[in-house]
């Protein structure tokens, strides 16, 4: 029999949904090896749970029962956000961080639009194009920040569900520190005190064209980060007039 802590452990590592593909089960001939089913539960005793492809719910038994789990294909809005993350970690390694910040909040924004036009060709390269729909899910994109209450600019990468109308996820940004993710639990109190004192709250503009996005006011947008923004946005209206100008 199995003891609680050994059952507690079953629950985390099989939650529901887990595939899982049989080996053998003990006494079950109707039960060939290779068939894959899902994870329904973890009971009381530590049996297993499944539903399996031929409409079959027995239970594995972890003492008895050979089995594997199935590692999840990725999709394919995990796999572009990772080539995305891949292309702008080739970008900051080559990014000095204070010059970043200089160009943010001083009087020549070349270097910041720089890298901020490098970071925004990186996710079309990724997505095809610089416009993205809720098909994608969770994205992360290339944006221009804004503390409400310092005034500070900074560029950074903000994540947003697609599937909800572009609700805010999360923002790592881009200080003269190097990267900090809000909320991150590796942060130190002093970078958490300075992501407070400098940036949040925040406004942020993103890059990308996003489709049913409610949450950001691109009218309202600050003089000094139209300024940072200016060469995506050039290049944003050249692919407009590019498609514009296609054959019918």
């Amino acid at each position: 029999m199995l003891r609680r802590e050994q059952i507690e452990r079953l629950k985390e590592r099989y939650p529901a949904g887990t595939v899982v593909r049989l080996g053998q089960m003990e006494g079950e001939h109707q039960m060939p090896s290779g068939m894959e089913g899902k994870v329904i539960d973890v009971d009381d005793i530590g049996q297993i749970h499944v539903e399996w492809e031929n409409g079959s719910t027995l239970a594995l038994n972890v003492e008895e029962d050979d089995f594997t789990v199935v590692p999840q294909k990725e999709t394919i809005a995990e796999k572009k956000c990772r080539e995305f993350l891949g292309k702008v970690n080739e970008i900051l390694k080559e990014t000095d961080f204070y010059r970043l910040n200089v160009s943010c909040n001083g009087g020549d924004t070349a270097y910041a639009a720089e890298k901020l036009l490098a970071m925004h060709q990186a996710f079309e390269t990724v997505y095809g194009e610089g416009y993205v729909d809720e098909a994608y899910g969770m994205v992360m994109m290339p944006a221009v920040v804004c503390g409400r209450d310092s005034g500070i600019r900074t560029l950074a990468l903000v994540t947003l569900d697609l599937e909800s109308s572009g609700e805010h996820f999360g923002t790592i940004f881009m200080t003269p520190g190097g990267l900090l993710e809000q909320g991150s639990s590796s942060l130190s109190e002093k970078q958490k005190q300075a992501l407070a004192e400098y940036y949040i709250p925040y406004d942020y503009w993103y890059t990308p064209l996003v489709e049913r996005d409610h949450h950001v006011d691109f009218t309202q947008m600050p003089e000094e980060v139209a300024d940072i923004r200016r060469m995506v946005d050039e290049l944003l209206v050249q692919g407009e007039a590019f498609h514009m100008n296609e054959p019918k």
